[in-house]
């Protein structure tokens, strides 16, 4: 093989492997368009959730979503005020959730919040506490 043989050889493979790159990403607009590769895209982040639960309620009854769809946690009683560990949740298309209820005969308030990657994304009206219940789900 002479040396400008070689060359092409080389120039031709190189050629193919750049196509081959960029072919991948245009494989994915086209097939998904462009919702689909952004949907795709954000399905791969991760975000830190904290749920809180505050108020004058003793120990009241708290649920959360670990996991954003189905781990469903149940706290038998939780001292106020209470918050999650950070948990990390992967996609941005997530159904989070926190739930607290007070127990029987206690005249106490319950709130509740969702933090998100540091920032407050959901919340019981704090003026305006909720004497039985408080719920708060955020999707984004």
């Amino acid at each position: 093989m002479t040396q400008y043989q070689k060359h092409t050889t080389r120039n031709v493979l190189l050629i193919v492997l750049v196509c081959a790159v960029l072919a991948l990403p245009a494989f994915w607009v086209v097939t998904l368009g462009y919702t689909g590769v952004r949907s795709f895209v954000a399905g791969r982040e991760k975000h830190e959730v904290v749920y809180k639960v505050t108020g004058t309620a003793k120990n009241p009854s708290v649920r959360y979503l670990r996991d954003g769809h189905r781990d469903n946690v149940a706290l038998g009683e939780a001292d106020l005020p209470w918050q999650s560990e950070p948990l990390t949740v992967k996609g941005s298309n997530q159904y989070l959730s926190v739930y607290a209820l007070q127990q029987n005969g206690d005249r106490g308030s319950v709130n509740c919040e969702i933090w998100v990657d540091g920032k407050l994304v959901e919340r019981n009206d704090p003026s305006a506490p909720s004497y039985l219940a408080a719920d708060c789900t955020y999707t984004p």
